[in-house]
């Protein structure tokens, strides 16, 4: 029996990461897996004063730092919850302001200067410990991203190649289907669609293998999203709840009728966390709570006779 644990959609948490890594010991899992948006999506400023105090507004609070302590403390909260803190004077923060470009150059390198931190983490806690880790981007993340995880020593990047995985093939795609947000990695279904036929083109036990796609397919219970109008704001319904429709891959569901592997794993959908069937294949979502700091995944059994025996959703 080989139990593998997986989990999506982090997001930059720190506290996800380091739930992650411990994950295979809780779990008593031979492998972990993250399928993809590791990344965060917001920096948080921390205006710095003249008395060594500081100033920064985060989830929609004010707050004011009058010690280091404090200051470290609110630094953790916001690393916990997948966003980016930096110290900031008001002229630096001007600076910044004044131009996106700028702008966009600190986020990649504060996204990148946590993702290498993230990389000499798991060396230190994994190397040795006979556990698989394997990592790599998806959609919202650089492509930059998967360069530094290719330096760990501990952490293989599955991403655009056939893997074995103790005797079950799995492919990997993080690509996504076209989203509002325009992300790094979004390309058309039918580029889509062509990068999952080559790689299955390389699979030679169809009926045992599992396919690691980022989006899960259309319709099928694990895509379902807030509708949004075109200015991104989510549409409400008549009972004020969102109105949620399907907003998976085309590509992907043709993919999985076609090929029919043992096992989908899936993310992309935060809201749709679940297990479902389509045509012979078990597709999973584990979801995503990353903000709360709530590690949301999936332990997945095969047997060494190459049955999926257990799809078990998890969260802490």
């Amino acid at each position: 029996m080989t139990r593998l644990y997986f989990a999506s959609d982090i997001h930059g948490s720190d506290k996800c990461w380091l739930k992650f890594l411990s994950a295979a010991k809780y779990y008593e899992a031979e492998i972990l897996m993250i399928g993809g948006d590791i990344t965060g999506k917001f920096i948080v400023p921390i205006f710095k004063r003249a008395d060594g105090g500081a100033t920064a507004e985060f989830l929609g609070v004010k707050r004011t730092i009058d010690s280091p302590k404090a200051l470290e403390k609110l630094k953790t909260q916001i690393a916990n919850a997948g966003q980016y803190w930096v110290e900031v004077t008001p002229e630096e923060y001007a600076f910044y302001q004044a131009d996106q470009h700028r702008i966009d150059a600190l986020f990649k390198r504060v996204v990148l200067e946590r993702v290498e931190r993230w990389v000499e983490i798991a060396d230190r806690r994994l190397r040795a410990s006979g556990v698989r880790c394997l990592v790599s981007g998806a959609n919202d993340d650089y492509f930059e991203v998967d360069d530094y995880l290719r330096q760990s020593q501990a952490i293989e990047v599955p991403e655009g190649r056939v893997v074995d995985l103790e005797g079950f093939e799995m492919l990997s795609v993080g690509y996504a289907n076209p989203t509002p947000w325009n992300c790094p990695r979004d390309i058309s279904e039918e580029e889509l669609g062509q990068r999952i036929d080559d790689l299955a083109g390389s699979v030679r036990d169809m009926d045992h293998a599992i396919f690691n796609l980022h989006v899960p397919p259309y319709g099928c219970g694990l895509d379902d999203a807030p509708k949004l109008d075109k200015d991104l704001r989510v549409i409400a319904s008549g009972s004020g709840a969102p109105e949620m429709v399907p907003v998976g891959s085309t590509a992907v569901r043709d993919a999985i009728l076609k090929y029919e592997p043992l096992l989908g794993l899936h993310g992309h959908i935060h809201e749709s966390r679940g297990s479902r069937r389509l045509g012979s294949t078990t597709i999973v979502n584990p979801g995503s709570e990353y903000a709360e700091g709530i590690l949301t995944g999936a332990v997945v059994d095969l047997t060494d006779d190459k049955r999926l025996a257990k799809v078990q959703l998890v969260s802490g």
